[in-house]
């Protein structure tokens, strides 16, 4: 009798511990290799070099700018991302009437031809720097960029003269050399050649962005850019722009110290649920305002993609007090938002770069 109930009490223990019996528990999603790679400390090496003051706020066409480019060159070449040209640079010239006209640099030649006719003009040499992983479609582009430049000196300027532009945008130059390293690193071919670019001249009327869709080729094989700028602090979007459009109904400009701006042409709206599963998926602490903006508005280096009618998707923390002055310093950013921010774009890009 006693065996009896020792096999019956064997048999329950069996069957209560047994993996094909018990309760599974849910299905996590597989852990993202390229994700996984992502360094806050990296991110901040970059950040504290870019941003210091050795490098006299990266104005375009001066020596801080240009210690800048080889900073990311030579990091993109030992991440092992190709150069896109025969080099990773891609120079090129601006011109401008005489200061006094107040007129912007311009890079098309039509503008260059008439401005060299003028008894004085102003010119100045450029670099984008810009780097490529190959895809299985290696003839189609995911492009996504962040420019380089800043404000450099003001010697006129009482007490801190430099503009170090942190937040704008040395920060977004550090997060896109992360992810540039994560794609390769993680070792995964995407289905579309993806182009990083890190752009000159944007705050001299958005110029590198410019040149380089101008001499790109055939537009059609451009399927979507991503334009960074801006990416660590919290605030408004840029009022002055009408053509945003912004679900919200109240509060709807600002952006908190876990929100950031997530802007789209209409074309990419459907992207909106898949980076919010992606957020969820992978615990990031991180909430999207979405805001819709129109083909051809003004605001960063999106606008010469847009006014192709390439699909466009800005990463936007929003205006603050320090944008374009000397405060705008690292000190000032949220390390913890730009590093969260840093993940929603990989996981954005590998979207983009792998499906329909």
């Amino acid at each position: 009798m006693k065996k009896i109930v020792y096999l019956r009490l064997f048999v329950f223990f069996c069957l209560c511990s047994s993996p094909a019996i018990a309760q599974k528990p849910a299905k996590q999603p597989a852990p993202d290799a390229g994700l996984s790679l992502i360094s806050r400390q990296t991110i901040e090496a970059h950040l504290s070099f870019l941003a210091s003051d050795a490098l006299e706020g990266r104005q375009a066409g001066k020596n801080g700018s240009r210690v800048a480019a080889e900073y990311i060159k030579a990091v993109l070449s030992e991440y092992g991302v190709k150069p896109f040209y025969d080099t990773y640079f891609q120079p090129f010239e601006a011109y401008s009437p005489a200061r006094e006209k107040g007129f912007d640099f311009q890079v098309h030649p039509d503008s260059i031809a008439r401005y060299t006719q003028l008894p004085a003009y102003r010119k100045v040499r450029l670099q984008n720097v810009i780097g490529y992983i190959e895809g299985e479609r290696k003839e189609e582009y995911v492009i996504i960029g962040a420019h380089y430049d800043h404000l450099g000196v003001d010697d006129l300027l009482a007490g801190d003269k430099i503009y170090n532009g942190a937040d704008d945008n040395a920060a977004s130059v550090s997060a896109l050399l992360q992810i540039a390293k994560s794609f390769v690193v993680s070792g995964k071919k995407p289905s579309r050649s993806i182009v990083f670019a890190f752009w000159d001249g944007e705050e001299i009327n958005y110029l590198g962005s410019e040149y380089f869709v101008e001499n790109v080729g055939s537009h059609s094989q451009i399927k979507a850019y991503i334009n960074l700028d801006m990416i660590s602090r919290e605030g408004l979007l840029p009022t002055l722009y009408p053509a945003f459009e912004i679900p919200e109904a109240t509060d709807k400009n600002t952006a908190s110290a876990n929100q950031f701006h997530l802007v789209y042409t209409g074309e990419l709206e459907a992207l909106n649920k898949k980076i919010d599963k992606g957020i969820a998926d992978n615990h990031l602490h991180i909430i999207p305002k979405p805001a819709v903006i129109a083909h051809g508005a003004r605001g960063s280096d999106y606008l010469a993609f847009s006014l192709r009618n390439i699909p466009v998707l800005w990463f936007f923390t929003g205006l603050h007090p320090d944008y374009h002055t000397p405060g705008d310093e690292t000190g000032t950013l949220n390390l913890e938002k730009l590093f969260d921010i840093t993940k929603v774009i990989y996981l954005s890009l590998k979207l983009l770069a792998n499906e329909e």
